[in-house]
């Protein structure tokens, strides 16, 4: 069985899940690995759910990181 989520792929063989991100890396994780994943989400499933409810204010102006860097270099 195969599910998106994302930019994840993940697919349930008989030896555990495949965990692919869209770059290419993946996650080979044994069935005990991925139910301590399953037990570790499920733990912090509120602040997750928390996390995704926060809109992002598109108003605000992008600032690059390196350029954020040097205004401050430079003040």
């Amino acid at each position: 069985m195969d599910a998106i989520i994302g930019r994840y792929r993940l697919h349930m063989e008989d030896t555990g899940l495949i965990l692919r991100h869209m770059s290419g890396i993946n996650f080979d994780l044994t069935p005990a690995e991925a139910l301590g994943l399953l037990n570790f989400l499920s733990a912090y499933r509120e602040n997750l759910t928390s996390f995704s409810e926060r809109e992002t204010d598109h108003s605000l102006k992008r600032i690059a990181a390196e350029k954020a860097e040097q205004e401050d270099e430079q003040s």
